[in-house]
């Protein structure tokens, strides 16, 4: 089939129009294309960097927290080992207190063996029985701050836990953070991991992470060493007041038998005194009642002479056998050496009555002064010579 040169030049002319346009459409693209290039490439580059500048200040802040997670934990450690010197403190506080107790109890016990009127419920029994109380008490009070220590020490160690997990966490992600930050694009360890921008990392915001670490920080030095610096302060004071509690009352239980073996020696002095002078009236007496004796008996030849003169007048004859003024005087001399005899026997029997009342009193000054020997004994030689000095000893450090 023949053409037309209309048909001819017509089809040449749709060829040019053709790759005129084509030309012109890939120029446009090869521009367009470049444009696009050296875009991508300046926004990669500024985004990398930008991502380089985020993990340089994730791992300044990191290594901030970590500095002062390091810095409390360290503390922690620190105030937790002087809380553990305070608790030896007060335990061997606790066991100096069964000295004072230990004495305490053997004086009771010792004081149990005073005897008869000496057995009585007096000042410094009062005393011991306060003394013992206080003590006691001091014991309660320091195992109750004991429970307080051991609490606050597994506190502590929770806490340090806290840190050292956060520490712990906070070294694992600066090492990833380090090796992301170091990596670059002719790294070799480098690859493809389709996906992974959609995988879920919804485990804090910049906000929690730091709020939690500031928490684990703030509450260790709340929870942890404010309230052990505090418990050591306490722990400390009732050491010392306990120390100087306990002191007083030892003082004055001391008092209080120095007080009463000052009375029981005074009785014992006076006993004695009062022995001695019953012992010279008991000789005395003896001495009295041999010369009442001896007086009576000199009486008898008197009364037989009267009696006799009287018996051998009876036998006067008649009228001479007279009521005369001789019979009258010998029958007044026999009833006045009657009578006198009865009053030296009656005065025989009272002495010799007051004799056996000075025996009984001397046997009872005796028996006294025994027991008022045996009271200073036990009060002066075995108490007090266990009392001398307070034995508390206890070491306290200084709270801070």
């Amino acid at each position: 089939m023949s053409h037309t040169h209309e048909e001819w030049s017509e089809s040449n002319l749709n060829h040019y129009q053709s790759a005129h346009s084509s030309r012109t459409k890939s120029e446009r693209i090869r521009n367009e294309a470049d444009t696009l290039m050296a875009n991508c490439a300046s926004k990669t580059q500024r985004s990398q960097q930008e991502a380089n500048n985020r993990l340089g200040s994730r791992i300044e802040d990191c290594n901030s927290w970590r500095a002062d997670l390091q810095t409390e934990l360290d503390n922690n450690i620190r105030e937790n080992g002087l809380l553990k010197e305070t608790k030896a403190e007060l335990e061997h506080a606790i066991a100096e207190t069964e000295r004072p107790l230990r004495i305490n109890n053997e004086c009771i016990k010792n004081r149990e063996a005073r005897i008869s009127i000496d057995l009585v419920k007096d000042e410094v029994e009062n005393s011991l029985e306060r003394e013992v109380e206080n003590i006691k008490t001091y014991q309660q009070r320091m195992q109750k701050m004991l429970g307080k220590v051991n609490q606050q020490i597994e506190t502590n160690h929770s806490m340090q836990d806290k840190l050292h997990a956060d520490l712990e966490h906070k070294d694992m992600a600066l090492e990833i953070d380090r090796d992301c930050h170091e990596m670059h694009n002719d790294a070799i360890d480098i690859k493809h991991h389709d996906g992974v921008e959609e995988e879920d990392v919804s485990g804090s915001v910049p906000q929690s992470w730091a709020k939690f670490s500031k928490n684990n920080v703030e509450e260790s030095q709340a929870a942890g060493r404010s309230a052990t610096r505090q418990l050591r302060y306490d722990v400390n004071n009732l050491i010392n007041n306990a120390a100087s509690d306990m002191s007083v009352h030892w003082n004055k239980t001391n008092r209080s038998f120095t007080d009463r073996i000052s009375e029981t020696q005074d009785a014992h002095r006076n006993l004695k005194s009062n022995l001695i002078l019953t012992k010279n009236e008991i000789a005395e007496m003896e001495r009295h009642i041999e010369r009442i004796k001896s007086n009576i008996a000199s009486k008898d030849p008197p009364l037989r002479v009267a009696q006799t003169r009287l018996k051998k007048r009876t036998r006067r004859p008649d009228v001479e056998n007279c009521n005369d003024f001789a019979h009258n005087k010998l029958l007044e001399e026999v009833n006045e050496l009657h009578q006198c005899i009865k009053h030296l026997e009656d005065k025989l029997q009272e002495a010799n009555n007051v004799a056996q009342e000075l025996l009984k009193n001397k046997e009872r000054l005796e028996s006294n002064i025994r027991v008022k020997a045996n009271t200073l004994l036990i009060d002066k030689q075995k108490c007090m010579s266990m009392r001398r000095s307070f034995p508390y000893n206890v070491i306290v450090t200084k709270y801070f």
